[in-house]
């Protein structure tokens, strides 16, 4: 039985994933946080929990596991990637660093985007680091030290998390003002693309490439098999609720520069103003069989019931959506748009 560890988890997307290697016959070991929720994973998964920032830590639940295959699901800086390098040098099978797709920066210079194609610079701290990190696990991989395969996952949504257009901790309050019959502002006019997938389909895709030998020195990128507008990924999550969007269109150009006075996070200049798409052709060629189980629609309803059932979902209440829509109404009144 093979053994395989996680670092991170279980999460978002990294939960589908242990449940196909489980399905594999794969021995399962996850290296977490002391405080990360077990998911009911605790009989089929063995749990060391420690601090992945400390490397005798890490290097003692590997001792105790000898796991052939290692996946990190949280690693986002260099230093953390230099700390587990000598962790890993010349014990492993197979590495998997499961990345992000920022790092090919925005915006795209092709649509959609392979993973061969030219890239931008990254336009985020977060998408630069991670592409340091690769840099390093490359390095290692060349040497033959560290046998790597790269994961680029799309932003992929789950029970536990969601984002607006807005911030990363939007999903919540989306869910809230569309309940509400509250206007939701997509920046643009609805029609650019938003590449969302559901995280159980992305961590089953991540799982596919861990258990394949023959991925070692390959990238991937792992999305939904098919791109969505702007409109349509909010219209998801009103079906789910069973209501019918007031959906607010502003052109980014005037939401930018208001971001960091209004709203909470980046997400906007980082991410969402752009038009986003991504091929996953390579990824069909490596696997013809997969098969995206889960659609978007049962994704976002999963989220709206998980909420439900914990009752964290609060009650609308005025926002800088308000203050955006009202002065994009005064501002169209105006100008007699």
């Amino acid at each position: 039985m093979a053994k395989t560890l996680l670092i991170g988890g279980p999460g978002n997307i990294s939960t589908s994933a242990i449940e196909l290697l489980l399905e594999r016959g794969h021995e399962v070991a996850v290296f977490t946080l002391p405080e990360s929720p077990r998911l009911g994973l605790e009989s089929r998964v063995k749990f060391y929990p420690g601090d992945r920032n400390n490397p005798a830590e890490l290097a003692k639940a590997l001792g105790d596991f000898k796991p052939r295959i290692v996946a990190d699901f949280c690693c986002f800086t260099p230093a953390q990637a230099e700390g587990l390098v000598p962790v890993l040098r010349g014990k492993l099978d197979k590495f998997v660093f499961v990345s992000t797709v920022d790092i090919y920066g925005y915006p795209l210079s092709r649509i959609p985007f392979a993973e061969s194609d030219p890239r931008n610079p990254p336009v985020s701290q977060y998408a630069a680091d991670k592409l340091r990190c690769e840099g390093i696990f490359g390095a290692e991989h060349e040497t033959g030290a560290l046998p790597t395969a790269v994961i680029r996952p799309s932003y992929s949504f789950g029970p536990s998390f969601v984002l607006n257009f807005f911030s990363r901790r939007g999903g919540l309050e989306l869910v809230s003002r569309l309940r509400a019959g509250k206007p939701v502002v997509v920046p643009g006019n609805g029609a650019s693309f938003i590449h969302a997938g559901s995280a159980f389909n992305t961590g089953r895709m991540i799982a596919e490439v861990m258990l394949d030998p023959a991925t070692v020195g390959q990238d991937f990128t792992c999305a939904h098999a098919s791109v969505i507008s702007a409109d349509d990924y909010y219209r998801l999550f009103a079906r789910a609720l069973g209501v019918e969007p007031r959906i607010v269109h502003i052109p980014p150009d005037l939401l930018v520069p208001l971001e960091m006075k209004l709203i909470p996070d980046n997400l906007l200049s980082e991410l969402t103003q752009f038009s986003i798409s991504f091929s996953v052709e390579k990824f069909r060629r490596w696997f013809p069989t997969f098969a995206w189980t889960k659609s978007l629609d049962d994704a976002a309803r999963e989220y709206v019931a998980y909420h439900d059932r914990k009752g964290s979902i609060p009650a609308a209440t005025d926002s800088y959506e308000d203050r955006l829509v009202q002065a994009w109404e005064a501002a169209k009144k105006s100008f007699k748009i």
